[in-house]
Order: structure tokens, then C-alpha cells, then sequence
């Protein structure tokens, strides 16, 4: 006979707690439980950090929004702001910053998933619209540098955003911008802003009317045949269609797109500064000048740097590495290189009150493009096999003519470099932001009149 299998029994009994029933204290367990989520989730948050999420909104948009002085983001972003009494600011370079104070409500139940909302709408100006205009001209020429956009990789349309946002109309002074960063229109989506920019200049900011429209469209065709160069760099940014018919045009064939560098004339005027040797040139626009003959001497940038150690950081030693050997190959001197556009400003700047007193309506500074030119032209024993820091700010399209004042307020994020490498025969312009330093830029002075 099989045996008999013992009965298991699964149930088990909770014992009594405080001579609790089970089932009375679990429920209570349970509840405080269940209290103590709901508690965490609907209002701890609401007392741990009570207030509100603030939308502002300003005209124009993309302002900076600042919460008792603090940074929190710009315009149309979604800030959470605690409760209480805040002083609120809108900041856009070029306009008026505003400042609202404003009382913060907070909301204890349900903060966590229905935070409470509220928007603030601010309107800025400008008593400058001129400044305003120049920033968005100083944005515009510093994204150029950064090419072509793709899919990928777009850039802002800087400039016509620009004339949206001031409400700007055409003057004298805003023509002059916009000629000056011109010279920075070397893609084609810069040539649509640049365009763009024009249109709504011409047009108060708003869109063109028939008129306004022919308007526009006869002073672009004015700047073209002002601007000798203007059918080859068209050509190279206009879809080959396009392009196509420029080339083939007579205006393409008969403008002369190849500039001459200007020509110095040298006068009878030579001096000498701390080893350095200056030539005088006279340039076309009658206007004279102190060039030095070689590039500043490694020893002369050490005795600035002993007396002045702060620039230290300014300056990298390429003299220990194995670059150094091509770049003195390059000077075949003892020409001081690896030294940033500031520092370069610095040591003019020091060497400045080096000059005698006879000459104290003048001072030291880095050479301009132009009497780069003029004293290239004009000294045969001027040495430059390399790359030179000028005082320019650097600009691809030079054959576009606009005024100092209005090149200055467009600015540049690099520093023009000249100089003739060892490989080509040619004087070539190549630039370098300013706070860098290369082992194959050098940079010599020029004496002239203070401005």
C-alpha cells in the first residue's frame, strides 16, 4: 500500500500587534504609506521651493533675462523663479536694459506636475539705433569665418535681423556699415543677408514697395560699378548658372579685378631705437611714416618681457622645439616669433616712451596693410619671408572701399597677417586671431603720427 502523504499547509498568520488584528494596523501601514507619497509628490515640492515658471517675452527677442542680477537665460525660455518680490531684466546689446519689479506668486498643491505659469511681455529701445545696427554689423562679419552652412551647421542672419530689430531706415552712417561688412561676404548665404539687409534698409524695415524695391536695386548696381572686383567675387558666390553669365559678360571683361599695392616713395629721414633700424616712406596720399627695416629681434622682446612679466603668458618659447629650426630657416634672423597681436600692441605701446622728446606728437604701433605695401615697394632691404602682424582688422574682400570709421565699427575676429613665404613668389594676405601665436609670425614697428 502507498503511504499516506503529510497535508502542507501554505496559510500564514500574521501575529497580533499590540493586540492589533492584522488586518486593522495593515490597513493603517498602508495609509501612512500612501499619505506620505501623495505627500512628497503634491505639496513638499510646493514647500521646498515655492514660486513660479516664467516665460518673458521681449521685442525684439533673443534678450538676455537676468533675475536679481542674475543670468537665467534668454527671452522665451522657461525660468523657474522662487516666490517672492524679484527684480526682472531684459539686456540686448544696443538697446535700453529694462527692469520690472515684479511680485512672484507660489502655489503649494500639485507645484511639482501643474506648476503655476506666468508671462511677461517687455518692449525695448534704443536712443542709438546706429550702435545697435554696428553690433549686429561686428556679429555678422565675425560668422562669416566660419564658411558655407550645411544641413548640419547653420548660422543666423545676423545682419538684416539686425535692421528688423532697430526698425532702422538708410543714412548716412548705416550705408557706411553696411559697405564695411560687405567685405566680409565671401559665402552665399552672407550675400543673402547682406542683401537682405539692404532691402529692409532702404525700406524703413519693412517689406520693400515697387518703388522702394528699384530703389534698392539701382544703389546695389552703383555699389557694383564703384567696387572694380565686383564681377569676380560675384561669380564666385552666384550658382554656376548665374556665374556663368557674369563671366561672359562685358562688365566682367572689362573691369579690372587686379588691384595694385600701393607704392611708398622713400625720404631722407632714417633713425635708429633700440637696435632697430627705421626707414621713412612717404605714401601716394602724401602722408609719411617710420618703418623698421627687419622684424622686432628676440632680444629686444626679452628685454620687454623682463620689465614687463605680465605678458609672459602672451608669448610661447618655440625656440626649444623642433619647429623653431623651420621657422628660423623661414627669418634667417634672430626675429622674435610665437607672440600674439596683443603682445605685439603691448611691447609698441612700451617701446613708445622710448622716443625722444622731440618726437612726443608721434608714436610706435604695428604697420597698417597699406604701409606694409608702401614700404615693401620702397625698400629693397626690407626682410620678409614670412608672415608679419599688421594693425589691421583682417577683411577677405579689400577691394571694397568704405571708411575707417565704419571699417573700425565693423571690427574683425582676426588681425591681418602680410608677408611672402619662402615657397611663393608673391606678397600674399593671410589673418590670425588676435589672442594667438604662430612659430612663423613675427611683426616689426612703424613710427607715424598719433591719430
Amino acid at each position: 500500500m502507498r503511504e499516506k502523504q503529510p497535508e502542507i499547509n501554505d496559510n500564514v498568520k500574521l501575529p497580533h500587534f499590540l493586540g492589533i488584528r492584522p488586518g486593522v494596523y495593515l490597513t493603517v501601514l498602508y495609509s501612512i504609506i500612501l499619505l506620505l507619497v501623495f505627500f512628497f509628490l503634491l505639496v513638499f515640492p510646493g514647500l521646498k521651493n515655492p514660486g513660479a515658471v516664467l516665460s518673458v517675452k521681449t521685442e525684439p527677442s533673443g534678450a538676455a533675462v537676468r533675475i536679481d542680477g542674475v543670468y537665467m537665460g534668454t527671452s522665451g525660455k522657461k525660468i523657474a523663479v522662487p516666490k517672492g518680490v524679484r527684480v526682472i531684466e531684459a539686456v540686448l546689446p544696443g538697446f535700453k536694459t529694462e527692469r520690472i519689479v515684479q511680485e512672484i506668486p507660489g502655489r503649494i498643491f500639485g507645484s511639482l506636475f501643474f506648476p503655476l505659469k506666468k508671462t511677461l511681455e517687455i518692449t525695448l529701445k534704443t536712443d542709438d539705433p546706429v550702435t545697435a545696427f554696428s553690433i549686429a554689423a561686428a556679429d555678422f562679419a565675425a560668422w562669416t569665418f566660419g564658411g558655407e552652412p550645411t544641413e548640419s551647421w547653420q548660422i543666423p542672419l545676423s545682419l538684416s535681423e539686425g535692421v528688423y530689430r532697430i526698425d532702422a531706415h538708410s543714412s548716412p552712417q548705416t550705408d557706411e556699415i553696411l559697405k564695411a561688412v560687405s567685405r566680409f561676404t565671401v559665402t552665399r548665404a552672407s550675400l543673402r543677408d547682406l542683401l537682405r539687409a539692404k532691402i529692409l534698409l532702404d525700406n524703413s524695415g519693412n517689406s520693400p514697395s515697387p518703388a522702394g524695391l528699384v530703389s534698392s536695386i539701382s544703389n546695389i548696381l552703383q555699389f557694383l560699378s564703384d567696387n572694380p572686383g565686383s564681377a569676380q567675387w560675384l561669380s564666385n558666390l552666384l550658382p554656376p548658372e548665374s556665374a556663368s553669365i557674369v563671366r561672359a559678360s562685358t562688365w566682367n571683361n572689362t573691369e579690372n579685378t587686379v588691384l595694385s599695392a600701393e607704392e611708398g616713395v622713400p625720404i631722407n629721414r632714417r633713425f635708429e631705437l633700440s637696435g632697430l633700424l627705421f626707414t621713412g616712406i612717404r605714401r601716394n596720399n602724401g602722408k609719411s611714416f617710420l618703418i623698421s627695416e627687419n622684424p622686432v629681434p628676440y632680444s629686444l622682446f626679452q628685454t620687454f618681457l623682463t620689465e614687463n612679466p605680465e605678458w609672459k603668458d602672451e608669448h610661447t618659447d618655440y625656440f626649444n622645439d623642433e619647429i623653431s629650426i623651420n621657422s628660423q630657416e623661414m627669418y634667417n634672423n634672430d626675429s622674435i616669433t610665437g607672440v600674439s597681436w596683443y603682445a605685439a600692441c603691448a611691447l609698441c605701446r612700451w617701446l613708445s616712451k622710448r622716443l625722444p622728446a622731440s618726437m612726443s606728437e608721434m608714436e610706435i604701433r604695428l604697420p597698417t596693410e597699406a604701409e606694409w605695401d608702401a614700404a615693401k615697394t620702397s625698400i629693397k632691404s626690407m626682410e620678409a619671408s614670412g608672415w608679419e602682424w599688421c594693425a589691421d582688422p583682417y577683411a577677405p574682400l579689400t577691394f571694397i572701399s568704405a571708411s575707417q570709421w565704419a571699417i573700425e565699427v565693423a571690427g574683425s575676429p582676426e588681425r591681418s597677417l602680410r608677408g611672402r613665404p619662402s615657397s611663393s613668389s608673391l606678397d600674399t594676405r593671410a589673418s590670425l586671431p588676435p589672442e594667438l601665436s604662430s612659430p612663423f609670425v613675427t611683426f616689426r614697428l612703424v613710427i607715424a603720427d598719433k591719430p
